[in-house]
């Protein structure tokens, strides 16, 4: 475990207010070295990234949490995926005839004509064959990630989220508060929620994009909340993780079909697949292939 990617829950004790906060450099770089994202898309599949992790840490379930969101501007669909053991990866697909421009905004990218969509899915492990994903769906609103999934968590959920979330080429930050929708308030140590929750929630909203970047989570929730003395769960190490690989590809060609495989390699010289989520690409040459379908499972007549 490092510093530099870490998730920490935590609980403010006699409060109903619970709380995460993300940190990624070493899994972000991880994420992006085969990928070519602009600034701004960048930031905001980073956003994305922290902000998934964070709703992924509050579930209680074995499965996968899927963060997908629609656009009508220069991107088209963006997703984001949290595995169990807090394995994530992510794609983007984006209209290749749109300007883009450093400074634009979740809005600019995404929701131009005000037709996105933000949907979280959860995929359990135990999930049968035919069963469909669990699917909430929401207008895209905000102006950010954050507002936007705030909004989702509200509308789908209700269940009051507060989120800030920071991204740039070197490291991801998020900071998560959520008031627990079960607490009983039973207990006569318990404040008052409103007045718990409005000062818990004000000096969250203090956080800055540098301290999210630059600071551990350890200090940023030092940095907050050191006179709230909240109760720290064991921090957890987010991890980029993707499913891809040469054998699958491999087995895909062989779908394809030897005779398809090589008329490919004719006219292009080489075959060529590429993962959307980690943007590592694949490559076969004519003798790949014909030693591929020369295995003993190949399609070719003897």
């Amino acid at each position: 475990m490092t510093e530099h990617d870490t998730l920490l829950r935590f609980i403010f004790k006699h409060t109903p207010m619970k709380g995460a906060c993300v940190k990624l450099t070493t899994a972000w770089k991880s994420m992006r070295q085969y990928q070519k994202w602009p600034v701004c898309v960048t930031r905001l599949m980073g956003e994305m990234t922290a902000g998934s992790i964070l709703l992924a840490s509050s579930l209680k379930f074995e499965g996968s949490l899927i963060m997908q969101v629609q656009g009508d501007g220069p991107v088209r669909l963006a997703i984001v995926e949290v595995r169990n053991g807090l394995l994530v990866r992510a794609t983007v697909k984006m209209n290749t005839n749109e300007e883009l421009s450093d400074s634009m905004d979740m809005k600019a990218l995404l929701n131009a004509h005000g037709r996105g969509r933000c949907a979280i899915m959860l995929d359990p492990k135990d999930r049968r064959e035919g069963e469909p994903l669990y699917q909430g769906v929401v207008p895209l609103t905000g102006e950010n990630i954050a507002q936007a999934l705030m909004g989702y968590m509200e509308q789908s959920e209700q269940i009051h989220t507060k989120l800030w979330l920071a991204a740039d080429e070197n490291a991801v930050g998020g900071l998560m508060l959520q008031q627990m929708p079960d607490f009983g308030g039973k207990d006569e140590n318990i404040k008052d929620d409103e007045e718990s929750v409005n000062r818990i929630e004000t000096l969250a909203a203090t956080i800055t994009d540098e301290e999210l970047l630059g600071l551990s989570c350890q200090e940023v929730t030092h940095r907050l909340f050191w006179e709230e003395a909240p109760e720290y769960f064991e921090a957890t190490e987010p991890k980029f993780a993707c499913t891809c690989s040469r054998e699958k590809v491999a087995a895909m060609i062989k779908n394809l079909g030897e005779v398809e495989a090589l008329q490919i390699i004719k006219d292009e010289g080489k075959l060529e697949v590429t993962c959307d989520f980690c943007g590592r690409t694949e490559t076969f040459n004519a003798e790949d292939i014909v030693n591929l379908f020369d295995d003993g499972s190949a399609e070719k007549n003897n």
